[in-house]
């Protein structure tokens, strides 16, 4: 049976260092979240957002808009909102369709793109430039270096090719000592590839597309997926089965969430400290 990854610990560490450097060295964070329509999962993670940003002293200020909001109007709002006294904006997605998403992510100053979402910010971390980590693929890291697991001479594969998880993850993998493979969830083979992972990390969204004849025995398993089904939340990987066979696992929910919400707080409080 494998070790299961507490992330909601892992977050409480982190938040906890976090309030402790605000007060200490008495900055004033705050960051500024965009909300387009009424997804009932945006609006969970932005109340999640909030109830962390506030427990460590983060100004949270939260901007609604209609689902029927244009791209012209959003980026006008949110060129409007960038003029106040902030730390960091993030644009809570999916948007609605019809919202052109690239368009808006780009008319989010770099300075203040705490998701690093930008094609600037994207580009600072395919050169190797970047001066903070995109949240996700820092809560994954994360769990690698708590647990203390040796990435030197390992072989990760990576499932996944999307802008939140995959693109950004696999420019920060080739900048260590690691042999990388990426894949989609339309690879051929895909089981062939994922059996030679010392360290599986998914990050598709397709509910448990990673079954347990598809990890070999020890392998390290960092799901990062969410999807849906009737209400409920899934991750890409079959926990109970995969959990058998690995040694270390996290869950869904309850591990790379929580602190993917701690580092996007950290990326705050790390640019208010710059500034």
């Amino acid at each position: 049976m494998s070790r299961i990854v507490d992330g909601r610990l892992i977050s409480e560490g982190i938040l906890a260092g976090l309030k402790d450097k605000i007060i200490r060295l008495k900055l004033k964070p705050h960051l500024a979240v965009i909300l387009v329509g009424s997804d009932p999962a945006s609006q969970t993670y932005v109340r999640k957002k909030q109830e962390a940003a506030q427990s460590i002293g983060v100004k949270f200020s939260l901007y609604p808009y209609p689902a029927d909001t244009d791209t012209k109007q959003l980026i006008a709002e949110l060129k409007k909102i960038q003029t106040q006294d902030l730390s960091g904006i993030i644009v809570q997605l999916p948007l609605p369709p019809g919202i052109d998403k690239r368009q808006v992510l780009n008319a989010i100053d770099p300075l203040l793109d705490v998701d690093y979402l930008s094609w600037e910010s994207l580009g600072k971390l395919v050169i190797g430039e970047n001066e903070l980590i995109p949240p996700t693929p820092g809560a994954i890291l994360e769990v690698l270096n708590y647990y203390k697991i040796p990435v030197s001479g390992q072989h990760v594969v990576l499932v996944g090719q999307g802008e939140l998880i995959g693109k950004p993850l696999a420019n920060l993998l080739l900048q260590m000592p690691v042999t990388l493979t990426v894949c989609g969830k339309e690879t051929n083979n895909l089981a062939s590839l994922t059996r030679q992972a010392d360290i599986l990390i998914t990050g598709v969204g397709k509910a448990e597309m990673i079954k347990g004849d598809m990890v070999k025995s020890g392998a390290v398993v960092i799901d990062a997926g969410v999807s849906f089904r009737d209400k409920k939340m899934f991750g890409d990987v079959e926990f109970e089965a995969v959990s058998r066979v690995a040694s270390l696992i996290t869950p869904t929910p309850g591990g790379v969430g929580p602190i993917t919400v701690a580092k996007l707080l950290e990326n705050t409080v790390l640019n208010v400290m710059r500034s």
